[in-house]
């Protein structure tokens, strides 16, 4: 079978109506939040290796914004902390639109938060008005520094990139599918989100030699695909469009990864608006000064550059990505000039 055959659906409007948040809403009682304890201001969803980072350093800077004790809590996904734990992360009780000088925001930069099929529905249910920042980075450029990085941590010694590659190609369009599906139902699980149309068990192959398989039935089964998935968590266009069903455009904001690389101030200073905030100069502030001088102090290094991807795998990656890309900007209302 040709990798490349199988059509991408056809590009739908998010659902985003009173009946469809309504059958959506998830009143899990393990994942809600409690109303006398302080709640996140904002998520930063991710993607990995989109430059949350960079942005999860450079926002407290900003005098308004409590710095983080846990950078990624993972509480909506893997459910990590317990619900107290969790809301002991931040500061407000109440949602503040507009913090005086006085006040801080404190948010949660989990990136597993944008691929979870169940976040937006969990979220949605104890935070319907919160505010979601979203980085979106070329997906072949993603989904290689995501491969260099667990290269480079030990997690991948026995297949190639490119082998990687085709072999996640072929499983793509199921487990979409199935995504799709259990985020729609009303009585949605994570296991219905990895089953295909019949109910089966869908898997996903362990890059060792022998391509072993691991079916998917439980979050601890999804969090070990996502954590070296590198095609599939650079489809970005589900994603966003599973977001975009339950909260309003203008509760979202969408920055892309290569404008905020080059000039990471400018898109510091917009966030901080979209949060609410009052001015601050990222540009002069000492953390971005570090970044910029090349970590003369020692607490931040460029990264090491990686040795090339293959030219015929960049082009596998073009033509896979380029329906799902087209289908994002759609979603989005906004076109990037993705090489």
């Amino acid at each position: 079978m040709d990798i490349l055959s199988t059509s991408v659906p056809a590009f739908t409007p998010p659902m985003n109506t009173p009946e469809t948040k309504f059958s959506l809403n998830s009143d899990d009682p393990a994942i809600a939040l409690r109303a006398d304890l302080p709640k996140p201001d904002f998520l930063l969803l991710g993607g990995a290796k989109c430059g949350t980072t960079s942005f999860a350093a450079y926002l407290p800077a900003h005098p308004q914004v409590a710095p983080w004790e846990v950078k990624e809590p993972n509480y909506w996904s893997w459910r990590k902390p317990t619900t107290e734990q969790y809301q002991s992360l931040f500061t407000n009780i109440a949602a503040v639109p507009r913090p005086t000088a006085q006040q801080k925001i404190a948010g949660d930069y989990s990136t597993s938060s944008i691929i979870h099929p169940m976040v937006p529905r969990r979220v949605y249910a104890s935070l319907p008005r919160i505010k979601l920042i979203a980085m979106l980075r070329n997906p072949i450029d993603r989904a290689y520094s995501h491969f260099i990085m667990s290269q480079r941590s030990g997690l991948e010694s026995e297949q190639s990139f490119d082998a990687i590659v085709r072999r996640e190609i072929e499983q793509v369009p199921d487990l979409l599918a199935a995504h799709r599906r259990g985020f729609q139902n009303p009585a949605g699980s994570i296991e219905s989100c990895c089953q295909d149309e019949n109910g089966n068990t869908l898997s996903f192959s362990i890059h060792n030699k022998s391509w072993t398989q691991r079916p998917l039935k439980l979050d601890i089964d999804l969090q070990s695909f996502y954590y070296t998935s590198y095609v599939f968590r650079s489809i970005y266009c589900d994603q966003m469009e599973r977001w975009l069903t339950l909260f309003p455009r203008e509760q979202v904001l969408i920055m892309q990864s290569e404008k905020f690389f080059r000039d990471p101030a400018k898109y510091m200073e917009q966030s901080a608006d979209f949060l609410g905030l009052g001015h601050h100069d990222f540009a002069s502030d000492d953390v971005m000064q570090r970044h910029y001088a090349g970590s003369a102090s020692g607490d931040w290094a460029p990264p090491e550059k990686y040795p090339p991807m293959e030219k015929s795998t960049r082009k596998l990656l073009a033509e896979f990505f380029a329906p799902y890309n087209k289908k994002l900007f759609e979603l989005i209302g906004e076109r990037y000039r993705w090489k």
